[in-house]
Formats: C-alpha cells, structure tokens, sequence
C-alpha cells in the first residue's frame, strides 16, 4: 500500500505522475552533493494560473481521429496548478560576458565535466554528447523498428547517467507525487521538459517499457506536448501525423 491506499488505489493515484527515480547512480550521487541549493519551483496562487485540460482538448475533438485514450484520461482531469521554475541559462544561450562569468563562477566538476550543478539543460547537453546525438532531434527508429539505436554510437550508460543526474536535480524542486502542470510554454520550464525527454528516450533504447511512463508523465505535465512524447506513451496517437 501507498499512504494508506490500496495498491489499486494507488496506482489510480500516481497514474501520470513524473515516476520517481533513485537518487543512487554514482554520477547523481556527485551532482547532489555538489547542488548549493534546488531550483525554485512555485506555483502562483492566482486562478489565471489553472490549467482546464477539458477546454484545451475540446479543440480537438472533431478533428480526424479524434482524441487518443490517453488525452480522453487527461481531459477527464480537473483544473490543475501551473508550476513555473527557475531556469540557470547556459552561456551559449545568453551570451553576454556578465552572465558567461556568473555561470562560470557557479560552476563545479561533476563527472570530470565543469558546469553548474542547477543547469538542466547541462545535463542533457553532456547525455546527448555521450550517446553521440547531437541533441533529441537526432531520435530515429531504425529501419527494423529498434527504437534509437540507429544514431546512437556513444556510450549509452554514461549517456542515460547524465540524464538520470539531471532528473535527480530537477526532482529536488517539485513534490512527489506532481501532478500538476508544468508549461512548455513558459521558457523557464522548458530545461526540465528537455532533461525528461532526454532520461524518456535513452532508457526507451534499453527498456521500453519503463520508458513508457516518463513519455506518459511529459504529456500530464504539458497537454500541448510540445516535446511530441504522446506518440510514444501508451495510449497516445499512433504515429505524429495523427493529429497536430
């Protein structure tokens, strides 16, 4: 049982949920120790900041096809919290000499890398290096339907360590479980969408079906699914000309 839930209950409780992941890969435990504090992460108390899941997808119930099972689940939802969260910009995405030596100055050695221990898109930036993507847009099926696996030509383990690294940190800002919103739309939440799909796609190459519920957890998280994970959790659309 879960907090006094039958396990069926439970499970009903945490469907959607971001799944929780250990913190006890060697490479988390070293970005944990060196993390100064956790990201800020709020959610504001106004009703201009509830998010009806019902009225977005009430857009697209005429469409061909109509709505997947999994956006029939998450249209059901009530209005939900939208989060915001505190984003470390990276020095190649604002450029400037002040903020370049802010981040420098913030930065330790994690993993024999230097970057600053609440940069999520760091963390994602290394996980692509290390599978040998460029980044998520390099995500191909191979031809035999083997997800991934076509363009990966680093190490996956040490790709999939920075990923989890990176989910850890986030972890440390939100509570668990969340079943809130957290907008793609809002440029600061967009680092976590990135470290998520980034930890969804390189364990979907090893073990597809406990990849499942991170995809499932992106599409909760941001209906708009700007990141296209629908189509790869269970019960979305079919394949990414369905629909949107």
């Amino acid at each position: 049982m879960w907090m006094g839930l039958e396990k069926k209950d439970a499970r009903v409780a945490l469907e959607g949920a971001m799944p929780w992941l250990a913190p006890t890969g060697k490479l988390t435990v070293q970005a944990l120790g060196k993390l100064d504090r956790p990201l800020l992460a709020w959610a504001p108390e106004s009703e201009a900041y509830l998010f009806d899941s019902a009225a977005h997808y009430a857009e697209f119930v005429d469409e061909p096809g109509g709505l997947s099972p999994l956006e029939k689940k998450i249209a059901q939802l009530p209005p939900r919290r939208e989060w915001k969260m505190e984003r470390v910009w990276t020095p190649h995405e604002e450029p400037d000499e002040e903020h370049e030596q802010a981040y420098e100055k913030a930065s330790v050695t994690i993993g024999g890398r230097l970057l600053h221990p609440r940069a999520l898109d760091a963390y994602a930036t290394f996980a692509y290096e290390y599978a040998g993507l460029e980044d998520e847009d390099d995500f191909t099926d191979a031809e035999d339907g083997t997800p991934g696996l076509q363009h990966v030509t680093g190490d996956l383990n040490q790709a999939l360590a920075w990923a989890a690294a990176g989910v850890c940190v986030l972890q440390q800002s939100l509570p668990y479980p969340f079943r809130d919103v957290l907008l793609y739309g809002d440029t600061d939440n967009r680092p976590a969408h990135r470290i998520l799909l980034a930890y969804a796609s390189l364990l979907r190459i090893k073990h597809p079906r406990k990849a499942a519920p991170w995809f499932t957890a992106l599409v909760y998280l941001n209906p708009m699914d700007n990141v296209g994970a629908r189509f790869l959790a269970p019960g979305g659309p079919a394949h990414p000309n369905a629909r949107r």
